[in-house]
């Protein structure tokens, strides 16, 4: 079963109360929450006792100025750091600096003057989990295991091997034990992780005898099978760009984006008109309505800079409204390096312009 973000607004639209069912709730969360909002929140703080030089650590219900917002991936929790306008008066803490920290499942209560947009209230209701896929790729060196999520691409086991060569008589036995050793692995990895999904890829046979030996074991996983150049590190990211993955995993932005960005590399060397990239360029494209496809960073969705975060918003706003298609990645996405040298915004067009 699939969970949405519960999100109740109350009549004013000034105070949204919230409950983050999956990691991905908490990431649109890190993109909404701005500077100057306001959390309603349990944390735990060291607190002087009455008559008492001694300190004591209490939970303490808070109402916070929210000052930044980090996201941990794979953590399932959202820190936010603020100070505390609201709390027991018994304890004199108005006034400090304190961290929270938001887990999934988590209420709380969140607070915007004049009031939330229905832009923003819209994004949450809409926001839940994507799914997940475990991959790895393997040749008969090395192997590496990724965890697929919408937010990006993480790397959760990397390992050389070491095999007898092809004469010796414990070269067969070693395989054997290597599948056997893998296949339980990644089905605890999946297990672990609440998917069902397990890309396998490599260039040669060890990767037919881990699903073989994954279909004993289980009935109930979907198994993508792919040829690739290299096993490890390298054969992840060749296999982030097959079409039998991003088919597979369509539904996972981060994969969308890869191909999005392909593209923009394609026409950037054959014919930049059709591209845009760096904040300024993206914007005056997006508020002419000629921005087709759009990769945005997170942070510059959440930049300290206030006319950063503005002209951002905006280009996400005049894209949507042109119906253009946006994905927003974090730096976990797999060439976010690309990405924030071109100024971690691109845009393919509709038609072709003139640079500005």
């Amino acid at each position: 079963m699939v969970y949405s973000m519960k999100v109740e607004v109350n009549k004013n639209r000034d105070q949204i109360t919230l409950v983050p069912e999956a990691e991905e709730d908490l990431w649109t969360l890190r993109l909404v929450l701005r500077r100057g909002d306001y959390v309603y929140t349990r944390v735990t703080r060291d607190v002087s006792i009455k008559n008492s030089k001694e300190k004591e650590r209490k939970p303490i219900e808070v109402k916070l100025k929210v000052d930044n917002v980090d996201f941990q991936p794979l953590s399932g929790r959202l820190r936010i750091f603020g100070v505390i306008v609201e709390g027991p008066e018994r304890f004199g803490i108005k006034g400090k600096h304190q961290s929270a920290y938001i887990f999934v499942g988590s209420k709380i209560i969140a607070e915007r003057y004049p009031s939330w947009d229905e832009r923003t209230i819209n994004k949450l209701k809409s926001s839940g989990p994507k799914g997940k896929a475990i991959a790895i790729a393997i040749d008969y060196d090395e192997y590496a295991i990724s965890l697929i999520t919408p937010l990006g691409v993480y790397n959760i086991e990397y390992r050389p091997l070491g095999l007898s060569g092809k004469g010796s008589d414990s070269r067969e036995k070693e395989i054997e034990d290597l599948v056997n050793d893998l296949a339980k692995a990644l089905l605890e990895y999946i297990k672990r992780e609440k998917t069902s999904v397990l890309i396998l890829a490599g260039p040669g046979t060890l990767k037919n005898l881990i699903e073989e030996k994954i279909k004993k074991m289980s009935d109930k996983i979907r198994v993508v099978i792919d040829n690739v150049s290299n096993g490890g590190i390298a054969g992840i990211n060749e296999v982030l760009r097959r079409q039998s993955v991003l088919k597979a995993l369509k539904e996972f932005h981060s994969l969308q984006a890869q191909e999005v960005l392909d593209e923009f590399m394609h026409y950037i060397s054959k014919d930049p008109k059709f591209v845009v990239y760096t904040l300024e360029d993206v914007y005056n494209a997006a508020k002419i309505g000629a921005i087709d496809k759009l990769v945005i960073l997170d942070k510059l969705l959440y930049s300290i800079n206030e006319e950063e975060r503005t002209k951002a918003e905006e280009i996400l706003i005049s894209s949507e409204k042109s119906g253009a298609k946006v994905f927003i990645v974090t730096e976990d996405f797999p060439s976010s390096s690309t990405l924030i040298g071109l100024g971690g915004i691109i845009g393919i067009l509709r038609y072709s312009l003139e640079r500005f």
